[in-house]
């Protein structure tokens, strides 16, 4: 494995580790450009570092004890891919649903571009039907996930 992979392997744990999980905002800039761009189409992008801070206080907020587990990554010379499973018991409003007070647990996988050593571009596909399901909000019918998936 070459440095730059290793340093974008790297760089993609660090900022699940120390942004998502531990919330050190200050290594933000250290870490992101100023023109970072968090795409997760249709419902949402968001333009500007400072977002970034926005976004994973709101996930602290809306989930107790939010985690984020990784079970895989990707890197290149360009870019770090990340799975991971998100966590936590949902206590605040989450967009229009009221607060469930039920735990939670859904996989995420982010694709980051990486430019100079930092991440420009992030664009996010998460399992928000299971999420959905798992707060009621969504009916899962006769068991319909599991049983397609077992």
């Amino acid at each position: 494995m070459s440095d730059i992979v290793e340093q974008n392997r790297e760089l993609g744990l660090r900022i699940n580790r120390e942004i998502w999980n531990n919330q050190r905002f200050e290594l933000i800039p250290e870490l992101f450009t100023v023109d970072f761009v968090a795409d997760y189409s249709p419902r949402v992008v968001l333009e500007g570092i400072d977002r970034i801070e926005q976004m994973v206080r709101a996930s602290h907020a809306t989930f107790e004890g939010f985690k984020e587990t990784v079970h895989q990554i990707v890197a290149d010379e360009h870019s770090v891919v990340l799975h991971f499973t998100i966590s936590g018991k949902h206590v605040a409003d989450w967009g229009p649903i009221k607060a469930t007070n039920l735990p939670v647990k859904y996989d995420e996988i982010v694709i980051m571009g990486i430019r100079d050593g930092k991440v420009y571009h992030q664009r996010g596909v998460s399992d928000a039907l299971l999420a959905l399901q798992q707060l009621k909000y969504v009916a899962d019918p006769a068991g319909f996930v599991k049983r397609s998936f077992t």
